[in-house]
């Protein structure tokens, strides 16, 4: 949409006056091929989000499973972002109908995924932890589109949904303080944050978090550490260290909560 639009404006403009009829011609041309993948795109995404809203309002578990729940956060957060935040110019195109391009519905059905989703701690957690296009101010930008469109009881919904992702963003602020001080054998030797879950690989036998280990294996099915194959099935749960760690958790909330 964006080089659409800027072959559009070079043409209105009349930065292709003073080119070859040959040059002129392969724009023209170009900017066709362009207009059709743009329309290819359009379809494509309207469908595909459209298809995502309605399995969302039936399924919640395996949008909000650990393996996904943070490309799930991820991925909406940046489309909302580019409809609805200060880019959303770099899309306005000539004849955006014919390109099959109406970005108010997007924004309505994208917004309806968020509400699908909101009863889940680990979505709303998910958001609010995407450095890259989550900030305080997504949602409220969302619901300025929706009071254009009429979006009705769903402007009410999103701003659930924003209260609950700006609440779990506090508490695990919070949580993070209290664990700054964690022993390092229950620190995730990949992501060096607090282990929930730790499992032991059987070939390096070194023990990671099951949710890292698990979003590893999406793109490769070995072992991190020697490139050994290795696949989810074959993970040692460590009990050991599990409840040792859930212990440690306990107390140090314990101890906060009584020095407050």
């Amino acid at each position: 949409m964006a080089k659409l639009k800027e072959m559009q404006q070079a043409q209105d403009n009349g930065e292709w006056a003073n080119l070859s009829a040959r040059e002129r011609t392969q724009n023209i041309s170009y900017m066709h091929h362009i207009g059709n993948l743009t329309r290819f795109d359009n379809i494509l995404g309207r469908d595909t989000i459209a298809t995502l809203e309605k399995l969302t309002s039936k399924i919640t578990v395996v949008f909000t499973h650990s393996t996904m729940v943070d490309r799930i956060a991820a991925m909406l957060n940046y489309f909302l972002l580019n409809l609805v935040g200060p880019n959303k110019k770099n899309f306005k195109v000539k004849d955006s109908k014919e390109y099959h391009f109406d970005p108010a519905s997007t924004v309505l059905e994208i917004c309806k995924i968020y509400v699908n989703l909101k009863s889940s701690d680990a979505f709303c957690l998910a958001i609010s932890q995407d450095g890259r296009s989550y900030s305080p101010n997504l949602f409220a930008l969302a619901e300025d589109v929706l009071v254009r469109i009429g979006g009705g009881t769903l402007i009410g919904e999103l701003k659930e949904v924003a209260d609950k992702v700006a609440e779990k963003a506090v508490e695990y602020k919070a949580n993070e303080e209290a664990m700054m001080e964690a022993p390092e054998h229950f620190l995730d030797p990949i992501m060096s944050t607090l282990m929930t879950d730790p499992v032991i690989l059987p070939s390096s036998r070194q023990t990671v978090d099951r949710t890292t280990i698990a979003r590893h294996l999406l793109s490769d099915q070995t072992d991190p550490f020697n490139r050994s194959p290795l696949s989810m099935d074959q993970v040692i749960p460590n009990t050991e260290l599990a409840e040792e760690i859930t212990k440690w958790i306990q107390e140090r909330k314990s101890s906060n909560s009584l020095t407050k």
